[in-house]
């Protein structure tokens, strides 16, 4: 991966993505288009951490999934794709971001705002 992928990937995974989940993205993100294997070899992930990832991308909305029809017998095979714009899921990610600094906000004022005792036997001008 590119130094510029590595940063990318780092910034998902602070953000609250899986680090595999964000792997999956910048690969799909690349690739335009991939299926399973394709990404379980070449970004050497396996099975079950593909399949987490691609779970936790549709969850926040960002695979399209297609159904490749086969003659043969067995699993139908998929091929992924981002739902929308790159852009548009960093623009998501700003979201996610911009929520969780105001959660952080909210939680500091909650302390802030706390009334606390006294510490025993001690006036607040006898502390200095």
């Amino acid at each position: 991966m590119s130094e510029e992928g590595g940063r990318g990937l780092e910034a998902l995974v602070r953000s609250g993505v899986s680090r595999s989940a964000a792997k999956v993205l910048l690969y799909i993100a690349m690739e335009g288009e991939a299926q399973a294997s394709e990404i379980e070899h070449d970004i050497c992930l396996g099975q079950s951490g593909v399949s987490g990832a691609i779970r936790e991308l549709s969850q926040y909305g960002w695979l399209q999934v297609t159904v490749i029809s086969q003659q043969t017998k067995g699993r139908p095979r998929h091929i992924y794709r981002l739902s929308k714009p790159f852009d548009e899921i960093v623009d998501d990610v700003e979201e996610m971001e911009e929520k969780r600094i105001k959660a952080i906000r909210s939680g500091l004022e909650d302390l802030r705002n706390m009334k606390m005792p006294e510490p025993c036997g001690m006036q607040t001008s006898d502390a200095f």
